[in-house]
């Protein structure tokens, strides 16, 4: 099977230094190791109401049927959870393989219709083709706010501005993560986090749909601005972002200098260390959902729990669903490659599975945020006793907790 999947990258006419590291890479086990056993199949949360089967497509690379596998919609339906490795007895990194086969797809001639118009993907490609990165607005970090230009240790917001305009009517005010991220930071941190002004976006989503000159753009232009200004440690709220910068950017990008961790692995620290405090009592039952790139991709999986523990004390009480960490179903859309009622079905058995043992639901992904929203605005859905269930960032919760929101 080695040398089919090989030849399939050899015959595409490619002449890309991404392409031929991943052919390269062996850690990436893409399909090369496939017994044909099925597991893949039975654990894929699109497999069971829409016909993705990876080990038929492993099969099919066996058999040299390329153009077929790269016509297939299922390149596209596929959520790249990373839910069919969890299962897999021989390691196959099967998202590999998608990532892979998008890059591919594309460049035969092969486009996939986008939701929103694509524009999501217009955008990171005007980023990463424009000089300059995203400008903030002085309403973005006001004055009582306090960020530094220059430190050892940098926060980085990702698209929430861009993904706050896009997704405006959803009314969840995204922005309002990246400023309470600053607000915890400010009390634990010994200076104010440094705010990169002309940072770009982060490229997950052009990786993953195979835009990978695209990715590439972005990513060593926020290497080289983060390197700029000597800054050894990176600090995100968004899942993916965590992913990219910390798998993806030293796998693609040279001179990666610095260190990239998730504002729930610092302040789970601070905890374990009693260097933090909360301080505000909130009554309510919470639970939490674990996002596909900070769960079962980096196996981030107790730190936030660590901290809704600690909650518990000022009246949080945290609740976990049946299916949680590695078992956590995905929000049922990635990279905004697809929205479809096949989304709406995994989403709306999550909702319910939530409901059922908390009020509000936490995650540490915006983009979870966003389609859990999207579809309770769209169905104008209640649950049981009336009530619609709310969904908000783990770091909304621990700014509240920590009283930050009552400070001005």
């Amino acid at each position: 099977m080695a040398n089919n999947t090989k030849d399939l990258i050899k015959n595409s006419n490619l002449d890309s230094d991404l392409i031929n590291e991943m052919s390269a890479d062996e850690d990436t086990k893409t399909l090369f190791n496939c017994f044909q056993c099925g597991m893949c199949t039975s654990s894929c949360p699109i497999g069971e109401i829409f016909p993705l089967n990876p080990h038929q497509m492993a099969r099919l690379t066996t058999l040299g049927a390329n153009k077929q596998i790269l016509e297939e919609n299922v390149l596209k339906s596929c959520l790249t959870c990373r839910t069919c490795q969890e299962y897999c007895p021989q390691g196959v990194d099967f998202i590999e393989f998608i990532k892979l086969a998008r890059k591919l797809s594309l460049d035969q001639g092969f486009v996939y219709d986008e939701p929103h118009d694509g524009i999501l993907t217009i955008i990171s490609e005007l980023q990463a083709n424009q000089i300059n990165g995203f400008t903030l607005s002085s309403e973005f970090f006001p004055d009582e706010y306090k960020i530094s230009k220059k430190g050892k240790v940098a926060y980085f917001f990702g698209c929430l501005p861009i993904l706050d305009i896009v997704f405006d009517n959803l009314e969840i005010d995204l922005m309002k993560i990246a400023q309470n991220a600053v607000k915890i930071l400010n009390q634990v941190l010994e200076q104010p986090p440094v705010i990169i002004e002309n940072i770009k976006c982060c490229g997950h989503d052009a990786l993953w749909k195979g835009h990978f000159e695209t990715f590439k753009k972005l990513a060593e232009y926020n290497v080289n601005e983060i390197n700029k200004l000597g800054i050894n440690t990176i600090i995100t709220t968004c899942a993916e972002c965590y992913r990219t910068l910390k798998l993806d950017y030293p796998k693609y990008v040279k001179n990666v200098k610095f260190e990239v961790i998730h504002l729930s692995e610092l302040i789970a620290n601070k905890i374990k260390k009693n260097e933090i405090e909360f301080s505000e009592a909130y009554n309510i039952n919470v639970t939490y959902h674990d996002p596909c790139r900070l769960g079962r991709h980096l196996k981030v999986y107790n730190p936030p729990r660590e901290i809704l523990n600690k909650m518990e004390e000022y009246g949080v009480n945290f609740n976990e669903m049946d299916r949680n960490a590695e078992n956590s179903p995905c929000c049922g859309v990635s990279c905004f490659l697809n929205c479809n009622d096949l989304s709406r079905v995994i989403q709306m058995d999550r909702l319910i599975e939530a409901k059922k043992v908390a009020d509000l639901l936490i995650t540490t992904c915006p983009k979870c945020q966003i389609h859990y929203n999207c579809l309770l605005y769209e169905k104008n859905l209640e649950f049981f006793d009336g009530k619609k269930l709310e969904i908000s960032d783990l770091t909304n919760l621990i700014a509240k907790i920590m009283g930050e929101n009552k400070k001005k």
